[in-house]
């Protein structure tokens, strides 16, 4: 083969994987957002709940307990898998937490486990979705009254997550029933 063809047909392959690797990544997220379930994370109301720094919300949601029977299995920063489920008010709630990949659920995620550090009968989970990216904005003055918003056990802050199999689609962060982004507008920074 003549050194223009072969460079053409390494230029052609390379362009074909650059409209692959995206297509297949689109393509995966529709999946998950058409087949997988969604669970609504509610916030928790403390210092604790969350925190803006840049352009990240960073975020701690009621359903990151796990009570264990025995704390001397679990390790701090260990990788566990976490399976899903909803309480009666249809919020998302820890049903099972393994060391092993779930075979009979598909609504699990993997998480780093830590011991709780006032009372180690608990898990605590960080979550891979515990970030979420929020658009430039005057972040001194968001994060504020974000702060005052989060410290406010009357206000309702939320997060819609599809899961399937350890892969999950970051809905909107809602405040009161508001879009993060309205709640920033609201606030005339933007």
């Amino acid at each position: 083969m003549k050194p223009n063809k072969l460079i053409f047909v390494a230029f052609a392959v390379v362009a074909m994987a650059q409209l692959f690797v995206p297509g297949w990544m689109i393509g995966t997220m529709a999946d998950i957002a058409k087949k997988g379930n969604e669970f609504v994370f509610k916030v928790r109301h403390n210092r604790a709940g969350a925190s803006l720094n840049g352009n990240y919300v960073w975020l701690s949601f009621e359903a990151n307990k796990y009570k264990v029977v025995n704390k001397k299995e679990w390790d701090n920063n260990q990788g566990i898998f976490v399976i899903f489920g909803k309480d009666s008010n249809g919020f998302a709630k820890v049903e099972a937490v393994t060391k092993v990949k779930p075979a009979g659920s598909r609504d699990w995620v993997k998480a780093r486990a830590f011991l709780n550090n006032k009372d180690s009968s608990f898990l605590r989970i960080n979550y891979p979705f515990s970030n979420y990216y929020v658009p430039d904005v005057n972040t001194r003055e968001a994060e504020k009254k974000f702060n005052e918003t989060i410290n406010d056990s009357t206000r309702s802050i939320t997060l819609k997550i599809n899961i399937r199999e350890n892969q999950f689609l970051a809905g909107e962060l809602m405040v009161d029933s508001i879009k993060y982004s309205e709640f920033v507008k609201k606030l005339g920074m933007k």
